[in-house]
């Protein structure tokens, strides 16, 4: 009897497992993480369309990258070492345009009418896909 009731937990506690990482990829962080701090992200964005300096007030590490369409860009989850990383964030567009990671000069390949991917050097490669209007998500593998 102890036995099966050993398997049984086993087994409820894999099933758990697997649950819990289908729900908590860094896709869905990263959106969820968009989703509940969209307020103060677009309250940082107005700051720095008036300031001329970005800035934000989350504890992310966040770029401004100039350029023919100037972006900031906001990096929720990251991992890997240098030549094999994964980054996976949100951007925000001035002029509602996609860009490739960190407005690099790739160009975008559309999926459909709100996804893209690119391509670069060697393995390097990824997807941006819309939000909202002038929000974007995106990820990179470098």
């Amino acid at each position: 009897m102890k036995h099966k009731k050993g398997i049984a937990l086993l087994l409820l506690l894999f099933c758990v497992a697997i649950v819990v990482s289908a729900i908590n990829t860094p896709e869905k962080r990263t959106i969820r993480y968009f989703n509940s701090h969209r307020i103060i992200l677009e309250e940082d964005i107005m700051n720095t369309i008036e300031t001329g300096q970005a800035s934000s007030r989350l504890k992310l590490t966040f770029n401004y990258w100039d350029g023919e369409h100037p972006i900031v860009e906001y990096i929720v989850v990251n991992s890997g070492i240098v030549s094999a990383s994964q980054y996976y964030g949100f951007f925000y567009s001035f002029d509602n345009e996609p860009v490739s990671f960190q407005n690099a000069d790739e160009s975008l390949i559309p999926i459909s009418e709100q996804e893209w991917n690119w391509i670069g050097e060697g393995d390097n490669r990824g997807i941006v896909r819309r939000l909202d209007t002038n929000w974007f998500y995106f990820e990179a593998f470098l």
